[in-house]
C-alpha cells in the first residue's frame, strides 16, 4: 500500500485504488488524477492511497471505498460516490 496523498481527519473517505498491471492498464491512472482534480475542499476529506491488487484483475480497474470493493470502476462514477458521501 502506497499513501498517494490524504488528510488528517479520522473520518476521511478511505479510498484506495488497484495500482496492479492490469488495473493500472484499464485505467486506474485516471481513477487517481479524477481524485486529485477535486477541489481542495473536498481533497482534504479524502485519503487516497495505492494498493497492489484488490483480486478482481479481469473487471477493473478496482477500488475499495472505506472497505467495500467495486469493480469496473470509471471516473464518473467514482466521483459521484465520492460526492454522495461527503454530502
Amino acid at each position: 500500500m502506497v499513501l498517494i496523498k490524504g488528510g488528517d481527519s479520522v473520518n476521511n473517505i478511505v479510498i484506495e485504488i488497484c495500482v496492479g498491471t492490469s488495473c493500472y492498464l484499464l485505467g486506474a491512472q485516471d481513477l487517481i488524477r479524477a481524485v486529485e482534480e477535486l477541489p481542495c475542499e473536498q481533497r482534504s476529506h479524502i485519503e487516497l492511497r495505492g494498493v497492489t491488487c484488490l483480486k478482481t484483475c479481469g473487471k477493473g480497474p478496482n477500488v475499495r471505498i472505506d472497505g467495500v470493493v467495486v469493480a469496473g470502476m470509471t471516473p464518473e462514477r467514482l466521483l459521484t460516490i465520492i460526492q454522495d458521501k461527503l454530502g
